[in-house]
């Protein structure tokens, strides 16, 4: 693994991921530009690389860009957006 794909696992994408609570939007414009830059095999890697928690916030960034909807009957995601569900 190279130096610059430890830098996205390590530094930028759990940057990203502390500043979309500003802006969600921004954040994932960001993951879209870096998704389109990487070949799918470097991105992999790196996603592969991270941490489980930053792989989890990552889709988490993901997932609320999409329609209720798309998600509304996959009852897990349902407890994990919603911390009223018990």
């Amino acid at each position: 693994m190279s130096d610059e794909e430890r830098w996205f696992a390590h530094e930028y994408f759990p940057t990203l991921i502390n500043e979309a609570e500003s802006s969600a939007e921004d954040a994932l414009t960001h993951i879209a530009e870096v998704a389109t830059v990487l070949s799918p095999t470097v991105l992999r890697r790196i996603v592969n690389f991270s941490t489980p928690q930053v792989k989890a916030d990552l889709l988490m960034i993901i997932l609320r860009c999409l329609p209720t909807e798309v998600y509304s009957d996959f009852a897990p995601l349902q407890a994990v957006t919603n911390p009223t569900v018990t």
